[in-house]
């Protein structure tokens, strides 16, 4: 078995590598878009992050998943290697510093680079404006806006010490076109987009990019549970197309930003809604 992660690789149990054929020292088989490549996905534990995480994994990344929930963390890194894939699991709490640094520290100390973060954190507070008091609001600011914030801080050091890495931020519909039911999540998702913006054009001269990724509903639970709680929308009335969109539509517009393919693409927005965004 021979590790795909160069001259000085980190040993893994066999659970976490797949076997690569090697005839005259020369690799066979197609060539895939993350190989060699270590990508972490915060909030895998939960739908897009979890088809994030998947999408990579086919893609001959070695994946990271983390977020808070140990029994779904496990169920999709057992999904991955069961296809073949390389994955392995590590629980945070994003709201939390020191739980982001020592699991960035982990895995830089095991494989010796990140070279692609994935943020993908859900909010789940839906109501009218008078009904969500003070703490709603600090509770989604500290997940999302001040959890990305945290996790990048966390990449960015060893991204710039090796001049590349990507970055890419699940942001929301919401951030651009409001709905009076979702504000802190809208207000979040606003701030994102403006925190990608300036953190791409801090990190351009390190040869690092960050992008944004601005889903609009997607069939999942968590659009049940906002349907359930404000009656507000139907999965094809938030569409235009004639499908609601789905996690994977979301993965794969992450992978290409995580590839190479994307590789002039850096401070961009790109909605995966069908067409239900009406702003510009």
């Amino acid at each position: 078995m021979v590790s795909c992660f160069g001259a000085n690789p980190r040993t893994l149990s066999n659970s976490y590598y797949g076997t690569i054929e090697r005839k005259n020292n020369k690799v066979y088989g197609m060539a895939k878009l993350l190989e060699n490549r270590v990508i972490w996905v915060v909030g895998a534990s939960g739908a897009l992050g979890a088809a994030v995480a998947r999408r990579v994994a086919s893609e001959a990344a070695l994946v990271v998943v983390s977020g808070r929930s140990v029994e779904k963390l496990e169920a999709v890194k057992t999904e991955i290697i069961t296809e073949g894939g390389q994955a392995i699991s590590l629980p945070l709490d994003i709201k939390d510093r020191k739980s982001v640094d020592d699991v960035a520290q982990q895995i830089l100390r095991q494989f010796g680079q990140i070279d692609g973060l994935v943020n993908s954190t859900s909010i789940s507070d839906f109501g009218p404006l008078m009904s969500l008091d003070d703490d709603v609001w600090m509770d989604v600011l500290n997940s999302k806006l001040l959890g990305y914030v945290r996790t990048m801080r966390a990449v960015l050091p060893a991204m710039s010490a090796r001049k590349q890495g990507v970055i890419v931020n699940m942001s929301g519909r919401g951030g651009k076109q409001p709905t009076a039911t979702h504000l802190p999540g809208g207000c979040a998702n606003a701030a994102v987009n403006l925190l990608d913006k300036g953190v791409a054009d801090a990190y351009l001269p390190f040869g690092i990019r960050v992008n944004t990724v601005a889903p609009g509903p997607i069939a999942s639970e968590r659009l049940e549970q906002m349907m359930k709680s404000t009656g507000a929308m139907s999965e094809r009335s938030a569409q235009t197309f004639s499908r609601p969109g789905t996690p994977e539509d979301v993965a794969e517009a992450t992978l290409w930003l995580l590839s190479d393919q994307s590789r002039h693409v850096t401070g961009a927005i790109i909605p995966v809604d069908g067409g239900a965004t009406y702003t510009v």
